[in-house]
């Protein structure tokens, strides 16, 4: 354990995501180190790092370091991680976990041999009116929860048509493991990591492949989709062991508004949580949470609440608990490495069942 307050992390892959978590930790005071196999790209990122960048992992770990930060593609994601636990650094994975069920069994296999904290960068559950609704849920005010249904669709939102994010064999799937898997990451948490018993789903990829794919903007470069081997959209409905369901929507392009929203049912009372994406590629999100009751006092009402707190950065918060458990020791409670394998086998059940395991 660190006897100092500043730490030494690596950052494995400077694309935005990873430039973003290292803004972050070099602005808490931390020593920042960068890793990528194309340092050329961005010759800005050089002054950022005051540890020096490194051409590979391999010699990334030869330094100093604390802890490492992986936003590599996904297919990445399970040598680096088992690397850098065997050789004794705390690990933060950006989601998923992995791009297959196997590779994430071997990342948590090797935490759990390591000992090591392995932190996955599920950021939803950080935003504040998040943890008000399960607090609310927790308190028992819903009564018992049935059904909860869950969207997460973009209008034009393919994150780079023939980027690694379009392809099969990098990605490990498409808007399922992209933006669903935030999905499945909420439900566990609100529902407090139910059994699953049934999946029932379907997947389609009905905008990726056109030439004509009109939109605004692209997270990534359009390379007309030449390599789109991978789904665009699903629905599906999902049984709980304790009887509650769920009912999901994901999809990287739609012909409706853009919606990231959560209707919990409950017996006593329900609720509509939206976090739905202001800007793309920007960590800012709506963060508005309604409650709805039905009352007796008086004369029979309605009761409809809206919640006002303190907007929040998730991705700032995240990473001040990530280097908090790497400072003390201690592993956090939240985004383990077992919460993240349930979110894998949520997408695992549903590419198996679409016979989506081999490329499209």
């Amino acid at each position: 354990m660190r006897t100092d307050e500043r730490l030494d992390i690596g950052v494995i892959g400077l694309g935005t995501y990873g430039q973003y978590r290292a803004d972050i930790l070099d602005d808490f005071g931390h020593r920042m180190y960068g890793s990528d196999t194309d340092l050329d790209r961005d010759q800005d990122v050089v002054s950022d790092f005051e540890g020096g960048l490194y051409d590979t992992p391999s010699s990334l770990y030869e330094q100093d370091i604390d802890a490492v930060v992986i936003a590599t593609p996904n297919k990445f994601h399970e040598p680096i991680a088992v690397d850098a636990m065997e050789r004794g650094l705390d690990v933060f994975i950006e989601k998923p976990l992995a791009h297959t069920m196997e590779s994430a069994s071997r990342i948590a296999e090797t935490a759990k041999e390591t000992g090591r904290i392995c932190m996955v960068g599920f950021q939803s559950r950080f935003l504040n009116v998040c943890n008000i609704l399960k607090w609310y849920i927790d308190e028992g005010h819903f009564g018992d929860i049935n059904h909860v249904q869950a969207t997460y669709t973009r209008r034009r939102g393919v994150p780079g048509r023939g980027s690694w994010f379009t392809s099969k064999e990098i990605a490990g799937g498409g808007a399922v493991i992209d933006i669903g898997i935030h999905v499945f990451d909420l439900l566990c948490y609100f529902l407090d990591s139910p059994t699953v018993s049934t999946v029932t789903s379907s997947t389609r990829s009905d905008f990726g492949h056109r030439e004509s794919y009109a939109y605004l903007d692209m997270w990534g470069e359009d390379d007309d989709a030449k390599m789109f081997n991978v789904e665009d959209a699903a629905s599906g409905f999902i049984e709980f062991e304790n009887g509650c369901t769920a009912a999901i929507e994901i999809a990287w392009a739609t012909n409706v508004e853009p919606e990231h929203a959560y209707y919990i049912h409950g017996t006593e009372m329900g609720a509509h949580l939206d976090i739905t994406d202001i800007v793309e590629s920007e960590a800012d999100v709506v963060q508005m949470l309604d409650f709805y009751r039905a009352e007796t006092g008086g004369a029979d009402h309605f009761l409809d609440t809206t919640v006002t707190t303190n907007r929040n950065d998730p991705y700032r918060d995240q990473m001040a608990m990530f280097a908090d458990a790497v400072a003390t020791g201690v592993a956090p409670t939240v985004n383990t490495i077992t919460q993240a394998l349930d979110t894998q086998r949520l997408v695992h059940r549903i590419y198996e069942q679409n016979d989506l395991t081999e490329p499209l």
